[in-house]
């Protein structure tokens, strides 16, 4: 095995040096980091992180204690607590008790000798002795299943979960049950089974064959059901992994029983047909267990009790007596369309309505909208959030005329929302179906490079990190454009994107830099000012960049996602809306990704809403779908298909943060951003459509070289104060 010694003596330099490089400290020249890491790379030499960590001292190792891994709640646990966890730069390690008690005590020790700094348990111990505290581990949460001694507990109500089920079989009118779990000493187990029979007890003509079985025996119980039980109309379990089991066993063995199997389970964001589902956050019962135990230590007698997401329903729509047989619906072109088609048929299955979705580009779609009273073809418009004042009482319908307690929704919104994407002077014309917000995405791998560092210090004299501002990442896009390292795969072309594609998308990256500088476009007697100080500045900005990108391939947003994922541009900052191109067939980093709010820390939003057109003949259908459409679980559908939600649900599960891990900061850029177009208490619509035509020409001709910057500035100016104030 290699040692430090034979990497040194294969690169020619020190040991000190060898170990410098590999542990990303000290000031290394470019030409020794390549040539450590070559080195490294050549004889096969690795770091023992857990043999430095010892060695160390540290205590950034927290312990996970599970029954197992197959089944699904365990797994969307661990792997929502171990991605919360490294966000903390703290690790994690799984240990596999299989409900054996010798071997989780043996495992207790394993955790103590390894120095964590705390452990998290679904314990099979039972007694009323505390194994933890007497081995020394005092930061120790139990999950699931509650303990019997005083300690700190993370669960669901399980007494619910069996009641709301007992419930579920009574509004079926199933009289033959088989309730199937683990052993009653558990507390979730046990907490379950009594709460759904006594429920079913109550019924006299509903029969309950209560079995208790393990991971292990699941196969050879089940068919002892199947085949000594007598009339079974619904299996109830536990866990999904039952579940899994005693379906595999019907389909292969009994495929002509029909019955309904009904099981708790960790959420799901897609349709599910095979079973019918009581799900659990597990995701956030991972994510909130991280963060306990890494913060601070755990308090005893704590009892943290989630509220349970249940069954959850697809078909939450009122299906009206005499429904439309038809919803035409216009929208614009990008993941949130596909997702929409996609489910739209759900929807026409349970209602009987057919909704035909007309995708058409950015420009097609607003000349669509401008005609719509005389077309008369819609009767859902997708509309950009920066167009809905403008074309609000011009051709849509108040959705709070139709639903006066529409407002109440926007509980289930991100806060704040419904200022930016939904109400225009007072009234409700639409609802949130793909908020988003601009970000800044960079090649993480790049920049945490120790060669490429290196070289940036030498050149700049500073570290290389994510930009704060843009005259840093005009510098790092500079850097970057047209790199070339023995470290990496392939060449860097350019160091960042700009999406040019039409005027409105050209004005769009003036204002991303605009507003880096300052919150409003106006000065104090509510008129808009270009060509300040502060527009010089950003106009500059953008023309010192343009030879960084390729300007004649970025026309769109999913465009410049497209060639980032290409794996030839450093940066791109484009609406997160569009960013799951990034991830799409024949992406080249999808390991590689990094993330971060604008330069400026003052993000433009953007994203569209869904309204109803003031012609359609149906206005409470096209409501109805509208509210479906936006809400849980359909907008969770939306978001793990690529696009993305306004329901705060959406940000707790695991499956889809962990997918589009920038969701989650997405989110708080609805917070932060504090940019402001149109001056407040304008007599009359601001048409933001107008406004960026005219900014785009502008920008556009300084970039070609049309006009001077100064110029462009100042015929902005004069056009916009002709044909807007």
């Amino acid at each position: 095995m290699a040692t430090i010694l034979d990497v040194a003596k294969e690169a020619g330099v020190s040991q000190g040096t060898v170990s410098n490089v590999l542990n990303k400290k000290g000031n290394v020249s470019a030409e020794k980091i390549q040539a450590v890491e070559e080195a490294a790379r050549r004889l096969g030499f690795t770091i023992n992180e857990r043999a430095k960590m010892l060695r160390k001292g540290s205590t950034d190792l927290l312990s996970v204690i599970l029954p197992d891994l197959e089944c699904s709640q365990y797994r969307e646990f661990y792997n929502s607590f171990k991605l919360n966890a490294k966000k903390q730069n703290y690790s994690t390690e799984i240990l596999i008790s299989n409900d054996n008690p010798r071997t989780e005590l043996e495992l207790i020790q394993k955790a103590k000798s390894g120095m964590a700094h705390g452990v998290v348990s679904v314990s099979c111990l039972w007694k009323d002795d505390n194994p933890y505290q007497k081995a020394g581990i005092e930061n120790v949460v139990f999950v699931e299943r509650c303990p019997r001694f005083e300690a700190e507990y993370f669960g669901f109500d399980y007494k619910k979960a069996g009641k709301d089920l007992a419930e579920q079989i009574l509004s079926k009118g199933i009289m033959n049950v088989a309730l199937v779990t683990a052993s009653e000493k558990f507390s979730n187990e046990r907490e379950f089974a009594e709460a759904f029979k006594t429920r079913l007890d109550q019924n006299a003509d509903c029969q309950v064959a209560h079995v208790v079985t393990d991971s292990f025996r699941i196969a050879h119980t089940i068919l002892n059901i199947f085949t000594s039980a007598g009339k079974i109309d619904a299996i109830v379990t536990t866990n999904m992994g039952f579940a899994v089991k005693i379906s595999e066993i019907q389909k292969s063995m009994f495929s002509r029983e029909k019955f309904d199997i009904f099981t708790l389970s960790p959420v799901y964001s897609l349709p599910e047909t095979e079973f019918i589902k009581y799900e659990l956050n597990y995701s956030l019962l991972g994510k909130e267990t991280a963060n306990r135990i890494i913060q601070k230590k755990c308090a005893e007698h704590t009892y943290h009790c989630f509220e349970n997401d249940g069954i959850r329903v697809w078909n939450n729509f009122m299906i009206r007596e005499k429904s439309a047989k038809r919803l035409n619906l216009l929208t614009l072109e990008g993941p949130e369309a596909l997702a929409m088609k996609g489910l739209a048929s759900l929807y026409t299955e349970k209602t009987g309505t057919d909704v035909k979705i007309a995708v058409f580009s950015y420009d097609e779609v607003y000349e669509q909208l401008k005609s719509a009273n005389d077309l008369q073809l819609f009767d859902i418009f997708r509309i950009d959030v920066t167009w809905l004042s403008w074309f609000s009482d011009k051709i849509l319908y108040p959705l709070d005329e139709i639903d006066p307690d529409i407002g109440e929704i926007f509980q289930e919104y991100i806060p704040g929302l419904d200022r930016k994407y939904a109400v225009i002077n007072g009234k409700i014309y639409a609802l949130p179906t793909s908020p988003s917000a601009q970000m800044l995405f960079y090649r993480k791998d790049l920049f945490e490079e120790p060669a490429i560092q290196s070289l940036y210090k030498k050149r700049f004299g500073q570290k290389l990190d994510v930009p704060k501002d843009f005259k840093e990442f005009n510098q790092i896009a500079k850097f970057f454009t047209g790199f070339q390292a023995g470290t990496l795969e392939q060449s860097i072309k350019y160091g960042t994107t700009l999406t040019w594609g039409n005027t409105g998308v050209a004005a769009t990256e003036f204002l991303c830099r605009y507003f880096s500088h300052k919150h409003h476009l106006y000065d104090s007697n509510g008129k808009i000012v270009l060509n300040d100080e502060v527009g010089k500045i950003t106009l500059r900005e953008l023309m010192d960049v343009i030879d960084c990108t390729d300007r004649s391939q970025t026309s769109w947003w999913t465009t410049s996602a497209k060639m980032f994922a290409n794996g030839e541009t450093a940066m791109s900052i484009m609406f997160t809306n569009y960013a799951s191109e990034i991830l799409g067939s024949g992406s080249k980093i999808i390991d590689k990704i990094g993330f971060s709010m604008v330069p400026g820390g003052n993000p433009l939003l953007g994203g569209g809403t869904l309204t109803v057109a003031k012609t359609t003949k149906y206005p409470e259908d096209a409501l109805e779908f509208i509210k479906w459409i936006t809400r849980e679980p359909a907008a969770s559908a939306i978001a793990a298909l690529g696009g993305v939600s306004p329901c705060v649900k959406t940000y707790e599960k695991y499956n889809i943060i962990n997918t589009f891990p920038w969701l989650e900061l997405s989110r708080e850029c609805f917070a932060v951003s504090k940019t402001k177009r149109p001056p407040e208490g304008m007599d009359k619509p601001f048409e933001e459509r107008r406004f960026l035509k005219i900014l785009g020409t502008a920008v556009k001709s300084a970039a070609q070289g049309l006009i001077t910057e100064e110029q462009a500035l100042w015929q902005a100016q004069a056009a916009i104060e002709r044909e807007m104030m």
